[in-house]
């Protein structure tokens, strides 16, 4: 085996609150000991990362792994990423964890944790019980009236968070692998927000600080963000944090969408030189000591079926907790077409932080037109090279 002094790492455990990035370096570091092979980390958004790796297939340029969320293992020609061998894991992970980094019937990803899910959180100085609807929440703003209090913030320049709004009005937004924006269950998804954002019900802040800081701060009384968020949360709150299910708008449910969050491997570099130590890294990320990790120190999900039985018996009602919600969330669809799909309602939303629902709408829809069109010219181009 030639030797390999660094492997690198792209990631999006970023901002204060993604404490995920603590097991991720521990790790890191414990395996470079162990190895003597170097992990160099590079941090960015996801919106950064998704980006990053669809040039890949132009520039040619890329680390050895990225820890991706499972829906971008569609960017598997984009990403050029390697297809995984079935020993390098699937005696630690279940086949229904390891489907939600396949694509077109191939294992392109090893899952690491899982859940990813939104999650409400609720300040309990200001809610005697877990409030389980929209009207619950909003009630706040005529009891805390005095104090200024916003009675619930969302990161509305993120789509994901978007999505419950979208699914209380029975829409999705994908409909046969096509991005299916164009809808009245979106243009409602739409005018609610808007409408909660006028009368002040609803505000949109920062999902990596002002979210956060507010909400400890007890300047919101509510928040909806990922369940990745819940040990940072509870170390700065304590007793004063409550977690819920995400509140019911007009009585109709809202639901999370779901995915694991793994490692992909761009450019073929499991067939490269630094392959035996990828693989190596691989099954040292998922031995049970460094699975517990993720459950034991930031309250993730693990994606080992071993570690997964071993928690059932641990008393830790709260990532029990976590997990029962992961249950009524929607895997996100791994199609190549679905970050047409998030970049439309990411300009969307942009939109309706100036403007109305309707323009909001119209830009949504024409942005993810415009991108299905650059995929398709892509896989066009791809299969003529295949028959070339």
């Amino acid at each position: 085996m030639e030797t390999i002094r660094e492997l690198t790492i792209w990631h999006e455990f970023n901002g204060e609150g993604d404490t995920s990035i603590e097991v991720l370096e521990d790790i890191c570091q414990s395996f470079s000991e162990q190895y003597g092979i170097g992990i160099k980390l590079e941090v960015m958004s996801i919106a950064q990362l998704g980006e990053s790796i669809k040039d890949i297939h132009e520039t040619g340029e890329g680390p050895h792994m990225a820890f991706v969320p499972s829906d971008m293992s569609s960017y598997k020609k984009l990403g050029r990423y390697s297809i995984v061998r079935q020993e390098l894991c699937n005696d630690i992970i279940s086949e229904h964890i390891l489907q939600s980094m396949q694509y077109e019937g191939e294992q392109v990803g090893v899952p690491i944790i899982t859940g990813n899910h939104l999650v409400l959180f609720y300040n309990k100085d200001f809610y005697d019980m877990m409030p389980s609807s929209w009207e619950e929440i909003v009630a706040l703003d005529n009891k805390e009236k005095d104090q200024n209090i916003i009675p619930i913030a969302v990161d509305l320049k993120q789509s994901y968070s978007f999505i419950p709004y979208l699914t209380s009005f029975s829409g999705w937004p994908m409909r046969d692998g096509r991005p299916d924006l164009d809808t009245q269950e979106m243009k409602a998804a739409l005018s609610f927000v808007q409408s909660q954002k006028e009368v002040g019900h609803l505000v949109s802040l920062d999902g990596a600080t002002a979210l956060l800081g507010q909400f400890i701060e007890g300047k919101v009384g509510a928040i909806i963000t990922g369940e990745w968020i819940f040990n940072y949360l509870e170390r700065k709150m304590g007793k004063r944090l409550g977690v819920g299910n995400l509140p019911t708008i007009n009585g109709r449910i809202s639901t999370s969408m779901s995915s694991s969050v793994g490692i992909v491997f761009p450019n073929q570099s499991l067939a490269s030189v630094c392959g035996q130590h990828i693989q190596q890294f691989i099954r040292f990320m998922l031995n049970d000591e460094n699975q517990m990790k993720w459950a034991d120190r930031v309250q993730r999900i693990p994606a080992s079926s071993v570690v997964m039985e071993q928690l059932k018996n641990k008393d830790n009602p709260n990532l029990q907790m976590l997990i029962n919600m992961l249950n009524t969330c929607i895997p996100i669809p791994v199609s190549p077409y679905m970050i047409a799909a998030w970049i439309g309602m990411d300009a969307g939303l942009s939109e309706l932080e100036h403007g109305q629902a309707n323009e909001a709408h119209r830009m949504m829809v024409s942005t993810a037109v415009g991108i299905v069109e650059q995929i398709e010219q892509f896989l066009n181009e791809q299969k003529e090279e295949q028959i070339l």
